[in-house]
């Protein structure tokens, strides 16, 4: 009996489709070669230098010393980290896990500071070892984190980016207590693909081809994941030894990475997607086409900024430019894409629900936080120690510090919980859906640029950064009824591209820089009695005005049919309140910076303490974000002393420490 075969389309729709592309791609990089190449000889000098080559000729030197070393990194580093997001991926089963929303990249960093800290010159140690010991540090906890939930995809996602947050607070700690000993990581750490010699290709070369042989190699039992892990198991696949191993290997290839060039973002997400939307399907073949792929990205990304970097000496990060595309690609990908039901947000349920009077827990906070405030006026350090008294010259100082630190919590507190709400999304607040980021980035241009001169223009252009990106959530959030899975990730994606943008104007080597990235930290050291003036009308009018709407706040997270039921206008009360979120960002923002965690967790804690209704949760975590931030600052100024640290730096410490224990439970 003849049996009909019918022919398989994929082999010849991922050729036609990846000719096609690779046939663009090269016509656009021969383009930008012939733009790029030095002395504007085009690929005539790129022809000469690499066959004709001649030692005495300066032309011939310069393009064999630095430009053609950096086009060789930009592939192998885009190969690199298009395989270890393609592996990440397909071992996750998590289309959007990469090194950098898992926190490889954030850990790695780590690991490299602490080498270049801790690690003596003599001991001649790769940079890269301790650099894949932070990557395998930030993963495991990102797994610890997520075990709980069965290492559900968007909980690994969420556990990435709180981790990549806090190691990041670690990171700028690092850098603001060793600053000249680490004064270039912050322009490295933007991803710089400057090069000056072969070196770098040389060390890349074999660390990065070994791991992926060795990943092709493992092709059969990786392969069998896809049928799932019980069916793995019965075809005699190790899961946990193939998953560890791999994940292992993707995690040395992006600590290769780091180490050499710095953090370069998206790549990992962007060159595994695309390889799919072609038709590639089988492990071995999306690990080809991931790598060319982003191969061809990065080289792209490098060749269009290379115009454009030192130009008045500064300098483009080719890993924050590679955001800026893989930020949009991202925020496209969610919006034409049905998330599979893996990645759906789960309802948060209230486990063991206890009824506890709102009074009570209010009053009892008052308490604490009059004596917080009292502690941090009254005590401190000088050169004898530590000194406790009332000395009115003292408290002038230490006043206005504390008082901003505890209206800003406030702020940032009511923003994260009326956020939270609207959006029935209990991981939302003004730092994760990139709304401190926007206020930040509006800033740190208008400061640059010298556009801002005093208070009342900074407030106009942090609040239009911030009602900027609070309209593209919106926007982007209308289409899928404000899920909370997709309003986050859109989130994380827009506050990716704005991280990048802020690091790209941080690398320009302007002379304010330095001063600036002490205000991103979030310090209250050079606030004045104006910025309490300022702060205090602020947030007491828009504050007052978010509990005075409270009803609209309690009946939105009742969903949209409940809510137009009984008459209320869900899109005029939604807009009313975003505007006031972005308000109270901004206030905040402006007088000490883009905060982290305040606004995420000081709702997470009210619920804790059994405040489930809108006012009394408001309340409770306006009073929590007020002490933890009086707390911070206190801490900041007191225990390095006579050193100081942003308070805004130690309140994500302080909270990503205690929001790191909450996902573990």
């Amino acid at each position: 009996m003849n049996t009909l075969k019918l022919p398989s389309p994929l082999p010849n729709a991922i050729n036609v489709k990846a000719i096609a592309l690779s046939c663009a791609a090269i016509v656009l990089i021969t383009l930008l070669l012939q733009a790029t190449a030095p002395y504007s000889q085009g690929i005539s000098l790129l022809w000469e230098t690499l066959f004709h080559f001649d030692a005495s000729n300066y032309q011939h030197l310069i393009t064999h010393l630095t430009y053609l070393p950096r086009l060789s990194v930009a592939l192998i580093c885009g190969f690199a980290l298009a395989v270890a997001g393609c592996v990440m991926q397909f071992v996750l089963r998590n289309p959007i896990a990469s090194p950098t929303t898992l926190g490889v990249a954030a850990g790695a960093e780590m690991g490299m500071l602490l080498g270049i800290l801790l690690i003596p010159a003599s001991i001649n140690i790769p940079e890269f070892i301790p650099a894949f010991l932070g990557g395998c540090l930030a993963t495991s906890l990102v797994f610890i984190l997520s075990a709980s939930k069965g290492f559900a995809p968007l909980h690994m996602v969420l556990a990435g980016m709180v981790v990549s947050l806090f190691l990041g607070s670690l990171n700028t700690m690092l850098l603001l207590l060793h600053e000249q000993k680490l004064t270039s990581v912050f322009v490295w750490g933007a991803g710089v693909l400057n090069q000056n010699d072969w070196s770098s290709t040389q060390t890349l070369l074999p660390l990065v081809l070994i791991p992926t042989v060795l990943l092709l190699m493992f092709q059969r039992p990786l392969s069998a994941l896809q049928f799932g892990d019980s069916v793995a198991t019965s075809l005699g696949v190790n899961i946990k030894q193939i998953k560890l191993l791999c994940l292992s290997l993707a995690i040395f290839i992006t600590a290769a990475v780091v180490s050499e060039v710095g953090l370069i973002g998206f790549v990992g997400i962007v060159a595994p997607a695309i390889a799919r939307m072609l038709g590639a399907r089988t492990l071995t073949i999306q690990i080809i086409f991931s790598g060319a792929i982003g191969s061809y990205l990065l080289l792209i990304v490098d060749l269009v900024i290379q115009p454009f970097s030192g130009v008045g000496g500064e300098l483009l990060p080719t890993g924050a430019m590679t955001a800026l595309v893989g930020a949009p690609f991202l925020l496209w990908l969610l919006q034409n894409t049905k998330l599979p039901a893996t990645l759906k947000a789960q309802t948060e349920s209230v486990s063991h629900y206890k009824l506890v009077p709102a009074r009570n827990v209010v009053l009892a906070l008052i308490a604490s936080l009059i004596i917080i405030s009292i502690l941090a006026t009254l005590v401190g350090k000088n050169q004898f120690g530590w000194s406790f008294g009332i000395n009115a010259a003292l408290i002038e100082l230490r006043a206005p510090r504390v008082l901003v630190a505890l209206l800003a919590g406030i702020g940032l507190a009511f923003a994260g919980c009326i956020i939270q709400r609207i959006s029935n999304n209990p991981m939302a607040s003004p730092e994760v859906l990139g709304i401190s980021s926007g206020a930040a980035l509006a800033l740190v241009l208008g400061t640059l640029f010298g556009v801002v001169v005093g208070r009342e223009q900074q407030m106009l252009l942090g609040t239009l950064g911030a009602v900027l990106v609070t309209s593209c959530v919106w926007f982007m959030g209308r289409k899928h009824n404000f899920a909370p899975a997709q309003t986050l990730l859109t989130g994380i994606a827009l506050s990716a591209g704005l991280d990048a943008l802020l690091r790209i104007a941080m690398s320009s080597g302007h002379d304010n820089a330095s001063a600036l990235l002490t205000w991103l930290s979030g310090s209250t050291y050079l606030v004045t009695t104006h910025d309490l003036v300022m702060l205090t009308l602020g947030v007491t009018t828009v504050g007052g005005l978010a509990l005075s709407l409270n009803r609209w706040i309690a009946l939105i997270g009742l969903g949209e049919v409940s809510t137009s039921s009984i008459g209320v206008n869900t899109t005029l009360a939604r807009l009313m309140l975003l505007i006031i979120v972005a308000a109270l960002t901004t206030l905040c923002t402006i007088v000490i910076g883009p905060l982290s965690f305040i606004g995420l967790l000081a709702p997470h804690i009210a619920r804790s303490l059994h405040q489930y209704r809108a006012l009394p949760q408001m309340l409770t975590a306006a009073l929590l974000g007020a002490s933890i931030m009086v707390l911070a600052d206190w801490i900041g100024r007191t225990l390095w002393f006579p050193w100081q640290f942003p308070a805004g730096l130690l309140a994500s410490l302080i909270g990503g420490g205690y929001f790191l224990y909450l996902m573990k439970r």
